[in-house]
């Protein structure tokens, strides 16, 4: 049995080394190829400050719990409502329509509503592109979004932008209602 180990240890050798790094570099592939397309790395900036990514200024954020009157919440529910300063310094990159993360507890994630959320949806709730810039003032300007959350949210919450060209990456601003 000795003089079979001893003939066949080059090719055991390898297996030994390529079998382990073929599956990395698999799992490595099938990892990429999930979160490319997807937001998944966060560049954050603290509560109160702002952040340069994508070849835009975002924040200061700031959020507050507001009460709408024509608004008919689902039980349990607030409003909060987030504004964002955004500069874009002359840039025609776009971005996403924020969405609220909870930083800490269960992690949940919330979208603007405009179906229950009587909100002025003329004010700006994203980044135009270069199309749609001629609609927006120049310079800075205010992404201002509500967001419907459950009554036992508080704490840090994250307000996250998307850039197309700058995923996996992502801009997260922390606020504190």
């Amino acid at each position: 049995m000795s003089d079979w180990w001893r003939r066949n240890r080059g090719a055991l050798l390898a297996i030994v080394i390529l079998v382990p790094l073929m599956v990395g570099i698999a799992g490595g592939w099938e990892f990429w190829n999930r979160v490319q397309g997807r937001p998944t790395f966060p560049v954050a900036a603290a509560a109160g400050s702002s952040l340069d990514f994508g070849g835009i200024t975002f924040g200061p954020a700031t959020a507050e719990v507001t009460s709408i009157p024509d608004a008919q919440l689902p039980p349990n529910t607030k409003i909060i409502a987030v504004s964002v300063r955004v500069d874009r310094h002359d840039a025609t990159t776009s971005c996403s329509i924020p969405v609220l993360r909870e930083l800490t507890g269960k992690g949940r994630v919330w979208e603007a509503d405009a179906q229950i959320v009587p909100w002025n949806w003329r004010l700006n709730a994203l980044c135009p592109a270069q199309s749609t810039r001629n609609l927006f003032p120049g310079g800075a300007f205010s992404i201002d979004v509500p967001f419907i959350v459950p009554d036992d949210v508080d704490g840090e919450l994250g307000v996250e932008f998307t850039i197309p060209n700058q995923l996996p990456r992502y801009a997260r601003l922390v606020v504190v209602p």
